[in-house]
């Protein structure tokens, strides 16, 4: 067991509740046997404070135990599962303070009843084992629950950005070139830019960068502009946020601690507002909204006016929309598409809404074949529209089980880095008075309104043209509800 300050309070805290529980013993009843106030021995128990060891031995004295018996941190039979607790990866690398929760919080949350507390780990742990589950998924997922507490909208890095901006002289109406960014990270940073596209190190190639040294950058020279200027912007943020603890690549190889997560997740917000400032972006969203009509040709305009790829504009209004437009039941998603094949993967998500929760779906179900952006993934299967071209598909989509109702903009482009791989993005808007109100295309007749679910297995549209596998999950899930119908109407009948 590893063992910290927190665990040693906690463990005796744990220890001297039990045996004075045992004892028969009140607070008030230890307080006189020991000569100790209520409070103090409260906050003991509490794992708040760790006494001094005459204080054990007095104790121990009170409680007809010996010194040993209260400072081992071998656990008895009840208490054995508190080793599950505190060596379990949701308390040694779970992000609790990020939620304004402590060690200690968690503590007095299982002080009542240890070993129930270490039995419910244990069940999460067996769950998460289940579904092959790791340390990187809590993490990424305890990222995703901090973007959703926030609206996804972070103020402090976009005034960081901003003031970036300023003392740079950069206008609202300016853009930022590759070569200055460089200059940047060179002149400031004493930071060497180097491009490669890693052919002699083909297991590397699909990553976007590589960060040997705090001195030393590598670029794939297979990159887009726009994101090699993304990646760029991002390298200065960890400068200008002063950030140490990092992933040494772009892509995620392998995730060793929240700080490498939320510090990745803080440079990416920065590169996004540096290179797609806010003041601008709400300014041209704002009028954009303003059309009867929805125009995918303005919003395509407007990504190439940002020089911005697809994932980062759309990205970005997620950003914006929930904070200053009021827009905030929304989902964003990304699915990569292996050319010529049926396969279609999410591969980052934030969904601000209750109606559709992506990453609960189990592995190896198939996505509803009916998302725009799914659709427009297919599409280019067969019609291509030319690397750095994208193409922007808008559609109402309705979750047959919820009866929400989404309005959604996808759009999709052609494989990057020589991978055969295309990609789609969706931006959606739940279709609530409040869109209405802000959006004034949202009952365009243009745009197709669709029924969708979540997975072809849980779908109970019939005849779908679309479908990729059986309802097997939808259908076991009718047949147990009739089997409950047709016990409670044999119970009637034979009261």
């Amino acid at each position: 067991m590893e063992i910290n300050s927190e665990s040693l309070r906690f463990i005796l805290g744990v220890k001297l509740k039990q045996f004075r529980l045992t004892e028969g013993y009140s607070l008030k009843q230890l307080a006189e046997r020991t000569n100790m106030s209520v409070s103090y021995l409260s906050e003991i128990e509490k794992g708040k404070k760790y006494p001094k060891p005459e204080k054990i031995i007095q104790l121990a004295q009170g409680l007809n135990r010996t010194f040993d018996e209260l400072v081992s941190l071998q656990l008895d039979d009840e208490l054995n599962p508190l080793s599950a607790l505190l060596n379990s990866p949701i308390l040694k690398d779970f992000p609790l303070q990020q939620f304004g929760i402590g060690l200690s919080d968690v503590f007095d949350l299982v002080n009542d009843s240890p070993s129930k507390a270490g039995a419910f780990v244990r069940t999460l742990l067996e769950i998460s084992r289940g579904y092959d589950m790791n340390v990187e998924h809590f993490l990424l997922a305890s990222l995703r629950s901090y973007q959703k507490m926030h609206l996804n909208y972070f103020e402090e890095l976009e005034a960081v950005a901003n003031d970036f901006r300023n003392q740079n002289r950069i206008p609202l109406t300016s853009g930022v070139s590759q070569s200055w960014l460089e200059s940047i990270l060179r002149d400031e940073f004493q930071c060497t830019v180097e491009y490669d596209d890693f052919s002699k190190h083909p297991d590397l190639q699909s990553l976007r960068s590589i960060n040997p040294s705090p001195r030393k950058l590598w670029i794939n020279s297979q990159l887009m502009q726009q994101q090699k200027k993304f990646v760029l912007a991002r390298e200065i943020g960890y400068r200008i946020l002063r950030l140490k603890e990092r992933a040494k690549t772009s892509s995620w190889i392998k995730v060793e601690t929240f700080d490498q997560v939320i510090n990745h997740f803080k440079v990416s917000y920065f590169a996004g507002a540096l290179l797609i400032p806010e003041k601008r972006i709400i300014k041209d969203i704002g009028m954009w909204l303003e059309n009867s009509r929805f125009d995918g040709p303005a919003l395509a305009k407007l990504m190439g006016e940002y020089d911005a790829t697809p994932e980062m504009f759309l990205y970005r209004l997620s950003q914006v929309m929930p904070t200053h437009f009021g827009v905030t039941k929304m989902h964003y998603m990304r699915i990569n598409h292996p050319v010529g094949s049926d396969v279609f993967r999410i591969t980052k998500e934030l969904n601000l809404t209750n109606v559709f929760i992506p990453r609960g779906i189990g592995p190896g179900e198939h996505h509803c074949r009916r998302w725009a952006a799914i659709a427009g993934l297919q599409q280019l299967d067969t019609e291509a529209i030319g690397e750095g071209n994208v193409s922007v598909l808008a559609q109402r989509s309705t979750f047959t089980h919820q009866t929400k109702t989404f309005f959604n903009v996808a759009v999709v482009r052609e494989k990057s880095l020589g991978d055969s791989t295309n990609t789609g993005m969706t931006l959606g808007f739940l279709i609530d008075d409040n869109f209405k109100s802000k959006a004034k295309f949202w009952a365009d007749e243009a745009v197709p309104s669709v029924h969708v679910n979540e997975t072809c297995e849980r779908c109970p549209i019939e005849d779908c043209e679309s479908r990729a596998k059986e309802p097997t999950i939808y259908d076991e899930k009718n047949k147990q509800k009739k089997r409950e119908i047709a016990l409670v109407k044999f119970m009637e009948e034979h009261k």
